[in-house]
């Protein structure tokens, strides 16, 4: 069975956050998986009971439809890791899967680098649990791409010699399509970086219409981001190069890359069903750290995180072509592709983000 959560449905449940003040955790555990716990220095010697089951909460993008199988196979993971069975958890908000998150009510959760940031600053109980590997099954500090996405027929206007550029006399009062504000690629991190070349001192004033842009809209999710640029909504899009590459084949260059170019796959669901052929020009790229796959350690135990955090990061997780599948597989729908035989999750810790931090302002 798979939760569904909007915001309103979440709220209405009354669930409220949890805004733990630890900074640091020592552990003990007894024989029963049932009763094993670890203490909490910080929370007045708070022991983690073992949950008998666990939830992980997937952001909006992921929790499409088409990402069911993929969803399915991560819980089966977690649960042969953890010794106890799995839930995912769709929602149709950044919010409620934070929140998901945060409270309890879920133990796990797929973030954005600035949700999980802002999160864990505010509730340090949420950790990172493990993130995607480079291409050599490394940790690296650039995983995937922000993209700014325009018509192909449009594309000419914002290219320079053999290359393109954003300028701000050519983006400024257009329109623009974010995914969200929360979200890494598809708002937080290309606004800094626009601000920042056209010395506007304040990003947000990219997230409202009337002020650097006519019109400013939020697709809530990378496929909607997209959809905006397809129906003459807006000039231009933000989105990843992970889940959104899901919806085009990559016809010049490669993915993520600036100049690629892009065309709309047939075949897809609404609302992208009636673009298949229309070709999309990548003409801004800039990297990006790993999503993050969070721990809420105030109802995990850390042994138990521990086995969950081995077997996702294990060969069994990373051979699985339906999780990791083959980029010449055109059927499999999942986030992530094995294009080096050596593509894996891999643990990590909070530095991790510290250069993110440091971008965003969060230090």
């Amino acid at each position: 069975m798979e939760l569904n959560l909007n915001r309103r449905q979440f709220v209405a449940a009354g669930t409220v956050a949890a805004m733990g003040a630890m900074a640091g955790l020592a552990g003990c555990s007894s024989n029963d998986s049932k009763t094993d716990a670890k203490t909490d220095a910080k929370t007045d010697g708070k022991k983690v009971e073992a949950p008998e089951k666990l939830v992980f909460a997937w952001e909006p993008g992921a929790s499409e439809g088409k990402y069911e199988n993929m969803r399915d196979l991560i819980a089966e993971a977690m649960a042969e890791g953890a010794g106890v069975p799995c839930e995912p958890m769709t929602t149709t908000d950044y919010n409620v899967c934070i929140e998901a998150v945060n409270s309890g009510k879920a133990h796990y959760a797929s973030l954005g680098a600035k949700e999980y940031v802002e999160l864990h600053k505010k509730n340090p109980a949420v950790e990172v649990a493990w993130v995607l590997s480079d291409g050599e099954g490394k940790l690296n500090q650039v995983s995937y791409h922000s993209q700014i996405l325009v018509l192909d027929e449009n594309a000419d206007k914002y290219k320079k010699g053999d290359s393109y550029e954003l300028t701000q006399d050519a983006m400024k009062g257009k329109n623009m399509s974010w995914v969200e504000l929360s979200s890494t690629s598809g708002y937080v991190i290309p606004s800094i970086a626009l601000a920042t070349e056209f010395g506007i001192s304040d990003s947000e004033e990219l997230g409202e219409s009337g002020k650097f842009f006519n019109t400013v809209l939020f697709g809530g999710s990378h496929v909607n981001s997209i959809y905006n640029v397809l129906i003459g909504d807006a000039d231009f899009c933000a989105c990843d190069d992970t889940g959104a590459a899901n919806n085009y084949n990559v016809v010049e260059g490669e993915n993520g890359e600036l100049g690629a170019l892009y065309e709309i796959k047939s075949g897809l669901e609404a609302p992208l069903d009636k673009y298949a052929g229309v070709k999309l020009r990548c003409v801004s790229s800039l990297p990006v750290p790993a999503v993050p796959f969070v721990v809420n350690t105030d109802y995990v135990p850390e042994d138990m995180n521990k086995k969950v955090v081995d077997y996702m990061c294990s060969d069994a997780v990373s051979g699985n072509k339906e999780l990791f599948k083959d980029p010449k597989d055109k059927d499999t729908v999942t986030k992530w592709k094995q294009t080096t035989g050596k593509v894996t999750f891999t643990p990590a810790d909070d530095p991790y983000y510290d250069d993110f931090r440091k971008l965003i302002g969060e230090e």
